[in-house]
C-alpha cells in the first residue's frame, strides 16, 4: 500500500519541504485555495535537489473542485490512485555533477543530491527490439534528441516534452513520470466521481488558466501539453472525458518546448477529423489501432494525414507478383496471403504499425507506405484486398504451381537473362513433371548418343 502525505497550506510550502515529503512518501498532494505563482519555480528546487518532483501534485481546492461540482475528498482519491499506479514505475535519472552543492545538502542527501529524477522517455526494449526496421520515434522528434534501434535518447538536447511517445503506434515508447498506466487510472478515477472535461496544461500556463475562468473543466499538469500520450487521450475518450489544451500562443512563443507543442496541437487535429464524441466501447488497450476501434467514425473515405502515426500500404499492382515475402515477415499480420479462386494480398489497415518492414523485403520493390487514415476500416477492424493473381497450374498435369504473376515475373527474368526456351518452359512444370520430363530428355540424350 502506497502512503501518500495530504498537506493543506495557505501559503506555498518550501522547496526543502517539499523535497523532505517527495523522499518520504509515495506521493504529496499539496491543497490550497488557490494556485501559488510561484509553484512552478518550487517544483524546479524540488527538482534540483534531486527529490521526486513527478509525486508532488497540487490541487485547487476552489478552482479545481468546488467550481466543477467535485468533492475535494474524491479528488484526493483519484490522485493517491494515481500515485499507487506510479509506484511501479522508475524515472530516468541522470547525473548533475556539474552543479553547486552545499556541504549541508550533501550531508543531509548523500551522492544522491547528484542525480536527478528526468521526464526522459523511457522504452520497452525487447518489445521495440522486434521491429528492428521502425524509426517512427526518431523522425518524430523535433530536436533530433533520439538515435538508434532501440532508440536512445540524449539527455543533453532532449527537452522532456514527450512528443515522441505519441509517435510510437505499438505503445512501447512512454514517460516513465507520467507512465501510461497510472494517467489512465486518473482519468478513470476522476470519471468515476463525475468529472466531465479535463484541460491538459502546464506549469506556465496554469497560472493563467484560472484567470481565464475556465469553468467545469478540471486542469491536469504536466511538463508539456505533449506529455500526454494520444494512446490515453483516446482512452480518457473511450471514458466519456471531453479532453481541451491550454497551452496560449504567447506563453508557447517564449518556450523552448514551443515546436513539440505546435506539432502536437496539429497531429491532435487530425485525431479529431476521424473519431467520434461518444465511443461504443471501453478498451483499456496499447496499441493505437485498438484504442481507435470504439472510437473512430463511419466515414469510407482515406484522409492524408502528416503526423498522426496511422498507415496504409500501398501496392504497384504491376510490380507485386504476391510472392507473400511481406505478408510473411510483418509482425502485426496486417498483410497476409490467402487463396481461393486466386491469390489475394490483404491489408488490415488497423494491425499495421507502420514499421516499414514490408517495404523493406519486398524483392520488386513494389510496397509503399504512406500516413493516412480511414475511419470506418479502423472501427471495423476489416481488410481490403491489395493485390490479386490467378493461380498457376502444371501444364503437364494440371497441379498447382503458385501465383500466376509469380512464375511470369521468373519467367521474365530468365528470359532478359538469355536462358534457352527448354528452362523457360520448366518453370511452368510442377517437380513432379519436371522430373518427368527431365528423364525422358536424358534417355533422348542416351539414345541419340548410341
Amino acid at each position: 500500500m502506497v502512503e501518500v502525505k495530504v498537506l493543506s497550506v495557505g501559503e506555498p510550502p518550501s522547496p526543502e519541504d517539499l523535497s523532505r515529503l517527495a523522499d518520504t512518501f509515495d506521493g504529496v498532494i499539496v491543497v490550497g485555495k488557490g494556485y501559488p505563482s510561484s509553484w512552478h519555480t518550487i517544483i524546479q528546487a524540488v527538482r534540483r535537489a534531486g527529490s521526486r518532483w513527478h509525486r508532488i501534485v497540487f490541487i485547487n481546492s476552489e478552482r479545481d473542485v468546488y467550481a466543477n461540482g467535485l468533492s475535494l475528498e474524491d479528488v484526493i482519491e483519484a490522485y493517491k490512485a494515481y500515485f499507487e499506479a506510479l509506484s511501479e514505475f522508475i524515472p530516468v535519472v541522470v547525473s548533475d555533477t556539474g552543479k553547486t552543492v552545499s556541504r549541508r545538502d550533501l550531508l543531509k542527501s548523500g551522492l544522491g543530491v547528484f542525480f536527478v529524477y528526468t521526464a526522459l522517455p523511457d522504452v520497452k526494449l525487447q518489445e521495440c527490439s522486434s521491429l528492428r526496421d521502425c524509426r517512427l520515434c526518431l523522425s518524430s522528434c523535433p530536436f533530433d534528441a533520439i538515435s538508434g534501434k532501440p532508440p536512445k535518447v540524449s539527455e543533453r538536447s532532449c527537452l522532456e516534452c514527450g512528443l515522441c511517445t505519441s509517435a510510437c503506434p505499438t505503445g512501447q515508447l512512454f514517460t516513465p513520470v507520467y507512465a501510461p498506466e497510472a494517467v489512465r487510472r486518473l482519468f478513470r478515477a476522476l470519471a468515476q466521481i463525475g468529472a466531465t472535461r479535463i484541460t491538459i496544461t502546464c506549469p506556465l500556463a496554469r497560472t493563467r488558466f484560472y484567470s481565464e475562468r475556465h469553468e467545469g473543466s478540471l486542469p491536469v499538469e504536466l511538463q508539456c501539453i505533449a506529455s500526454l500520450r494520444v494512446h490515453e487521450f483516446l482512452y480518457a475518450r473511450q471514458l466519456g472525458l471531453t479532453i481541451d489544451y491550454y497551452c496560449p500562443d504567447d506563453i508557447r512563443s517564449d518556450c523552448p518546448r514551443r515546436k513539440a507543442a505546435e506539432d502536437y496541437i496539429a497531429m491532435m487535429k487530425e485525431l479529431d477529423s476521424i473519431i467520434k464524441p461518444v465511443a461504443q466501447a471501453i478498451v483499456d488497450a496499447s496499441t493505437l489501432g485498438a484504442l481507435l476501434e470504439p472510437l473512430a467514425r463511419e466515414e469510407d473515405t482515406w484522409a492524408d494525414l502528416e503526423r498522426l502515426p496511422l498507415f496504409r500500404v500501398d501496392v504497384d499492382k504491376d510490380k507485386c507478383t504476391l510472392c507473400g515475402a511481406c505478408a510473411n515477415s510483418c509482425p502485426t499480420h496486417a498483410l497476409t496471403l490467402t487463396r481461393g479462386d486466386q491469390y489475394s494480398l490483404s491489408f488490415n489497415h488497423s494491425s499495421c504499425i507502420g514499421c516499414n518492414t514490408c517495404v523493406r523485403v519486398c524483392p520488386e520493390a513494389a510496397l509503399r507506405l504512406a500516413r493516412a487514415a480511414n475511419p470506418r476500416l479502423l472501427t471495423s477492424k476489416e481488410g481490403f484486398i491489395a493485390a490479386q493473381s490467378p493461380i498457376a497450374r502444371c501444364r503437364s498435369c494440371g497441379k498447382e504451381l503458385g501465383p500466376e504473376r509469380m512464375i511470369k515475373r521468373l519467367e521474365e527474368k530468365l528470359a532478359r537473362s538469355g536462358a534457352p526456351r527448354s528452362v523457360l518452359e520448366s518453370i511452368w512444370l510442377c517437380p513432379e513433371c519436371k522430373a518427368k520430363a527431365s528423364e525422358e530428355e536424358f534417355k533422348r540424350l542416351l539414345g541419340a548418343l548410341s
